[in-house]
């Protein structure tokens, strides 16, 4: 550690959850940044600091590895629908609201959702967007929305011959295209498929080819639903783990989103592969699909980190979900250790995304992305801060989001980018999309 450093952006902190190797929790100290980055952490709190926190509980700014911007518009929208089940949800809701969509819906539902995750203390995200009748150039009204505020973003099409296998190779060609000509540090593009059961051999083959030609990940929805497991039995005579791996997925780098009926055997398989996994817990709960093996992932030494899927804006939450749901599973209150879920919505979110060099944790060399939180009245102890955190917090505790050293949200200030204007866009955007539905 440095000593006497007073330049650059410094913030005090009270309590400093580092989430670093040996998950530190340190008291009454500054951590100083330059050009973006942490350069040094000090002992006592430095005078005349840029971000004032001595008060407050300081953590790495949340990473959701898993989530669909384009889901904002959906909340409170009167839809006749009452799905009995994951794919019933799929027919009568999301693939409605793919086809009904915007450029204009892409883009702010970007910006809103952007503007939602930094109030929360999210500074990173990996979205998933579908909406094939914004091809071409869906993916520059996203980045667009993404790019008005400060937060960092991957964001990529989802690929499915759901329709056609010509639309989805329309989706491959926007993923291409993004990437080529995007090289951005805050939003930048990767891969997707949508489902294997939404996808055929071709469209696997040509987009693993595509992300491995350009060293990025891709994220596909794994095993969901049973619908997922039952098609890939039919169509390729096993299930979709061992078929993805014969289509040679699984050879290049691969984010699984939910996994909730990946049997020990495939689990095993993808962590041979290293194949990270998005934990959903909030969204497997609301969609009725079961709860994942997290611990076979865990035993098998998988990376694993937290998303939203899209529905609860308050990654706080979702570490609560994930809590809940796994104790449950056990029926045993002491057979998940709390603080689990916030490795997994910091640093571990950050590997699973492939950004865990530079976010996830606060260390010397790392960007400077933080989330504070005022939390109270309860003493903070260091010793059981973080399962503090996961019990209590909620986005509303959030005082201050800051990104690559610069305050990004601050209570009672509000997002940089995102004002009256840019909330009234949205809302006239969601009642024009309604009508539509």
């Amino acid at each position: 550690m440095l000593s006497g450093i007073f330049a650059g952006v410094i913030l005090n902190a009270g309590t400093l959850v580092t989430m670093d190797d040996e998950r530190r929790v340190l008291e009454s100290v500054h951590v100083v940044c330059e050009g973006g980055e942490i350069v040094a952490i000090e002992e006592g709190f430095a005078p005349d600091a840029d971000v004032e926190a001595r008060e407050e509980v300081v953590i790495p700014g949340l990473v959701n590895a898993h989530t669909h911007m384009y889901a904002l518009p959906i909340r409170g929208a009167p839809l006749d629908v009452a799905p009995e089940s994951f794919y019933e949800a799929l027919v009568d809701i999301w693939w409605n609201v793919d086809e009904a969509f915007t450029q204009r819906d892409a883009r702010l539902s970007a910006l809103g959702a952007s503007a939602e995750m930094l109030r929360g203390g999210v500074t990173a995200f990996c979205d998933n967007y579908s909406g094939p009748n914004t091809l071409p150039g869906a993916l520059d009204a996203v980045a667009a929305g993404v790019s008005g505020t400060p937060i960092r973003g991957m964001i990529t099409f989802e690929t499915t011959a759901r329709n056609s296998e010509e639309e989805a190779m329309a989706g491959i060609e926007e993923n291409e295209r993004f990437v080529a000509e995007n090289d951005r540090e805050r939003v930048g593009g990767h891969y997707c498929l949508h489902t294997l059961f939404t996808n055929t051999e071709r469209t696997v083959e040509t987009t693993a080819e595509a992300a491995m030609a350009d060293e990025l990940p891709v994220q596909i929805h794994l095993e969901e639903g049973l619908v997922d497991v039952h098609k890939s039995i039919e169509n390729y005579g096993e299930r979709p783990v061992p078929a993805l791996e014969s289509m040679g997925l699984l050879d290049g780098e691969v984010i699984a989103a939910h996994c909730v009926h990946s049997t020990e055997r495939e689990l095993e398989i993808l962590a041979e592969h290293d194949v990270r996994v998005a934990h959903n817990p909030y969204s497997n709960i609301n969609n009725a699909v079961g709860v994942a093996n997290v611990e076979k992932m865990e035993e098998e030494g998988m990376t694993v980190g937290l998303g939203s899927d899209g529905w609860d804006p308050d990654l706080f939450e979702v570490m609560r979900s994930a809590v809940g749901i796994h104790k449950l599973k056990q029926n045993n209150p002491s057979g998940f250790d709390d603080a689990k879920a916030l490795e997994w919505a910091t640093i571990g979110a950050a590997e699973v995304i492939g950004r865990g060099d530079e976010l996830g944790s606060v260390e010397v060399g790392k960007r400077a992305d933080f989330a504070t939180l005022e939390l109270g009245p309860t003493p903070v102890l260091p010793e059981s801060a973080p399962y503090y955190i996961v019990s209590a917090a909620s986005r509303g505790d959030v005082t201050r989001t800051v990104v690559g050293g610069e305050v990004a949200y601050e209570r009672g200030s509000g997002v940089v980018g995102y004002g009256a204007d840019e909330k009234a866009n949205i809302a006239d955007a969601c009642a024009e999309l309604w009508d539509r539905l």
